[in-house]
């Protein structure tokens, strides 16, 4: 049995984020240096605002993201991500997914919302805060997920973006995830 981990894109690739979203040059090595250790196979999931709005793209709440194009958009990238977890989940692989909870598209947890948010974020004042609940595309993936009769991992979402981000209760819930199989 194989231990496999589902991580959100710009864990593995800060640059896939925002114009000056990426808090480090490369990967988001808390993460990665944790899956390493305990032998994790890392599976990158595609980034469904990189793939939709390029990297010149400005980042958005929740209401900007919820169009039925950018749903379609999330459904064929799930599609993908399902069939690749559907072997492993197949041969009782113990498959876990990090997804990114600052994000309206990756979040497990929580996701930025706002009725007013417009544009670039450095006009204006910043009304956003973070709700409850998954992103869209955990949302899509979920729904594909249950279409193939296969379960939604285990998940956590990264909070690298919190205004209060704690690393050592990150490594905590990182390491009761990959811990509770």
């Amino acid at each position: 049995m194989a231990r496999v981990a589902f991580l959100a894109h710009c864990l593995l690739n800060q640059n896939a984020k925002t114009l000056g979203g990426a808090k480090t040059p490369a990967v988001w090595e808390p993460v990665i240096d944790i899956l390493l250790e305990r032998g994790w196979v890392i599976r990158q999931m595609p980034c469904p605002e990189l793939a939709f709005g390029g990297v010149r793209r400005f980042w958005w709440v929740r209401e900007q993201a919820d169009t039925p194009l950018f749903r379609e958009h999330c459904r064929r990238l799930a599609r993908t991500v399902a069939a690749t977890m559907q072997p492993h989940v197949s041969a009782g692989d113990d498959v876990v997914m990090i997804g990114i909870d600052s994000s309206p598209t990756m979040g497990v947890s929580f996701q930025p919302s706002s009725t007013t948010w417009g544009g670039e974020p450095n006009i204006g004042a910043d009304d956003t805060t973070m709700v409850d609940g998954e992103g869209i595309f955990l949302e899509e993936l979920r729904a594909e997920l249950e279409s193939r009769d296969l379960p939604m991992p285990r998940r956590t979402g990264i909070r690298h973006w919190f205004p209060d981000y704690d690393p050592a209760e990150e490594h905590a819930r990182l390491v009761e995830l990959l811990e509770n199989a």
